[in-house]
Parts: C-alpha cells; structure tokens; sequence
C-alpha cells in the first residue's frame, strides 16, 4: 500500500505577518500534514507588490495562486484577519469548485460579521498606531522604539488594517465544513458569531493568553489541528469503503 497522501493546511497570517512569523509552525506537524503559508504582497519577498485594495481582492489573488491545492483535500487556519481573508477564500472554494475545506481553523477572530476595523483615523498616527500595536499585543516595546524596524513594519501593518476597515461581509455564507475555533482566555474578540457561518454547531477551544496566545501555544494548537484532520480523513476512508463495499458493481467483481 502507498504512503497516505498529505493533507495542506494553508495557513493565513494575520495583519502585518508573513511567512517568516509561521515558519516554524511547519515543524509542529507530523508527515500527514503539509504546511502551507500564504504570503501577503508588501512584506519579505513580496515587498514590491502593492496590497489589493480590498479583501475580497485579495482573496481572489491567493485563490488564483492556490488553485491546485484547492482542488484536493485541504484545511483552511487564519489567525486575526488571516481568518477574514480565510473566510473569503474559502467561500470561492464553494461557489467555484464546489470544494470546501475539510475544516475550517480560525484563532483569534470575529466573525467576517463583525470583524471591520473601526480605528483606521489612528493609523495616520504614530501614536495611535502605537496605541493600536499595544493593544493587541504581538510587538515588543523594543520593537516599537526601534525607528528601523519600524520604518519597515508600519506601512505594511497600517495597509492590512486599512484593508480590514473597508471590508464589509454583504451575506452570510455557511462553510459547508467543521469550523474549531481558538481563542485566548484573555483575548477580547467575540467568536460566538461566527456560529453563523456554520452548519453544525462549531468546536469552540480557550488557550490561556491574549490575542497572540498563539506563541505559547504553539504546539497545542498544531496538535488539535493535526487530530481534526487524522479523524476526518479517517471517517472519509471508512465512509469511502463502505459504498465501495455496498456497490453491486465490486460485490460481483469479489
């Protein structure tokens, strides 16, 4: 018998992130998962593309761009505005290739409902940016005091948010998947709306932390991730060799 196909996470940064904040997360995974990051344009290799000028812009570009992987068995995790941009994408896999996600990880997040951010008047600021920065969590001090560093990170964190300010979910489109969602205990993003979004009733699970509880809890969350996937891809197989099973067509050929 061959090697079990691997199952892609495709993962979705939040605002300001790209591949290098994820690349470690690969090495949580064991050999039935294989990690894939998106990269936003405006950062790392990128830096030169602008940012589309809406979200549902830019979900078009990562479905162009992951087309192949979409078309197979596939997770779908965003933490913080990586579940929005998520979200969207995943709703082109349903109306396009009427392929959903196996599962569907958001950590961190709203739901596309209620997720707009509302203090873009402070991003032309660089106290209120500040502000915002401390707020959440995810930058050091040292990071903020560093004129470099953020010479270098301000634009890419304030296009992302300006981007999430002009989004507006227009309807509510179910994902035809589980939906687990992750939240830090001391987080103050409202997932209980993204009940709506689901079918059946979503896994909801607390980590101790904040908004980026997902630095500690790494491995965890890695963890969780790769068991939903075992178990689905399990009782797809036992679902898959039951109608072999029961088909006329293999019972003659027995």
């Amino acid at each position: 018998m061959g090697d079990v196909a691997r199952t892609p996470i495709v993962c979705f940064p939040h605002a300001g992130a790209g591949k290098m904040y994820y690349g470690k997360w690969r090495y949580e995974f064991g050999d039935a998962i294989d990690f894939r990051i998106v990269q936003y344009p405006f950062r790392e290799q990128r830096m030169n593309v602008p940012m589309p000028a809406s979200l549902p812009s830019l979900a078009e570009d990562v479905f162009a761009a992951f087309i192949g992987t979409f078309r197979g068995p596939y997770a779908i995790w965003g933490h913080s505005m990586g579940a929005i941009v998520g979200y969207e994408v995943a709703k082109l896999c349903q109306r396009r290739l009427d392929n959903p996600p196996m599962v569907f990880f958001g950590s961190a997040s709203a739901a596309p409902n209620e997720s707009r951010f509302k203090r873009a008047a402070m991003l032309d600021d660089e106290e209120g940016l500040n502000e915002i920065l401390r707020h959440y969590g995810g930058i050091g001090e040292e990071n903020l005091r560093d004129a470099e560093f953020m010479k270098y990170f301000s634009p890419i964190i304030s296009a992302d948010l300006q981007m999430l300010a002009t989004y507006e979910e227009t309807g509510i489109e179910r994902l035809r998947c589980p939906l687990v969602l992750m939240k830090g205990l001391d987080d103050r993003a409202d997932m209980d709306g993204w009940k709506l979004y689901a079918g059946d009733p979503p896994e909801f699970i607390e980590f101790p932390g904040g908004h980026f509880f997902l630095e500690d809890c790494r491995s965890q969350m890695a963890s969780i991730m790769e068991t939903r996937i075992r178990l689905l891809r399990q009782s797809g197989d036992a679902a898959a060799d039951r109608c072999e099973r029961d088909d006329p067509q293999v019972r003659d050929r027995g």
